[in-house]
């Protein structure tokens, strides 16, 4: 009579029959769980997930309880049609960001090492000045894609990129002042533009409206948003959803010329979620 496998053959025996395709379809696997993961860390879903895997267990467990094993069985496709109700603004932040992905090469507007140092430092002297007399401002700096239905919202200027120009538009009693400008390679596209406030949960009610539309425009776009609050004079940047707060001007001009730099190397491939 054979002997029954131990776990050790068992384990060497399934091993031995995976092809590559099968270790590439488990990493593939891993992957998007991970993503889903980081996405869901830290909001409200997370406690809906728990939900989830405590309905799964219980189905499991209750295997022998046909009643309550149908019940609960049948409590699992309301409860997916939840998830994507509840997700619904984390999905939507996800296929955005999928959908701007950058495959081939880059599509920002092209200046330069030296024209994007020169308007980064202007940017930043302009700021800091901001800072120091406490004058709200709201600064978006397009990368690959066009923020064109946001620029229709303002007042189309289409002028060059100067400190001076800058602090006209943000001056408080300009007419323009109270909305965001919209920067495209060294040129002002357009001022006084209105951006999609941030839904994410996990915001402080503390976070003032231009701090919420930055984060909002770089949640739906690949954009860098600069923010000047015209309570504390603390600026901010805000960059794929994250919001750095309390920035000096030198690591404001930092983080500007190391997002700028970066993209000016020529990639032939590169996909970013």
């Amino acid at each position: 009579m054979a002997r029954p496998m131990d776990f050790a053959e068992l384990l060497i025996s399934t091993f031995s029959q995976l092809r590559p395709i099968d270790v590439l379809d488990m990493a593939a696997v891993a992957y998007v769980i991970y993503r889903v993961l980081l996405l869901v860390r830290g909001t409200r879903a997370m406690a809906l997930i728990n939900g989830l895997i405590v309905i799964v267990v219980l189905i499991w467990l209750t295997s022998p309880l046909p009643t309550l094993n149908w019940l609960l069985r049948h409590l699992m496709l309301p409860s997916v049609i939840a998830v994507v109700v509840i997700f619904q603004p984390e999905l939507r932040m996800a296929l955005e960001r999928l959908g701007r992905a950058r495959w081939l090469g880059r599509t920002f507007e092209e200046l330069g090492t030296e024209r994007w140092q020169r308007v980064i430092t202007e940017l930043a002297d302009a700021v800091a000045d901001f800072s120091h007399t406490r004058t709200g401002a709201l600064i978006v700096i397009e990368r690959s894609q066009r923020l064109l239905e946001v620029a229709r919202t303002g007042k189309a200027l289409d002028a060059l990129f100067s400190q001076e120009l800058l602090a006209t538009i943000f001056y408080p009693h300009s007419p323009l002042h109270d909305g965001a400008v919209i920067l495209r390679g060294d040129r002002i596209v357009a001022a006084g533009c209105v951006l999609p406030h941030s839904e994410s949960p996990g915001l402080s009610v503390t976070t003032g409206m231009r701090h919420r539309a930055a984060l909002g425009v770089s949640e739906r776009t690949d954009a860098v948003a600069v923010v000047v609050s015209e309570e504390t004079g603390n600026i901010s940047l805000a960059v794929d959803g994250t919001l750095s707060p309390a920035l000096e001007k030198v690591q404001l001009t930092e983080r500007l010329l190391r997002l700028f730099e970066s993209e000016e190397r020529p990639r032939l491939f590169f996909w970013r979620l």
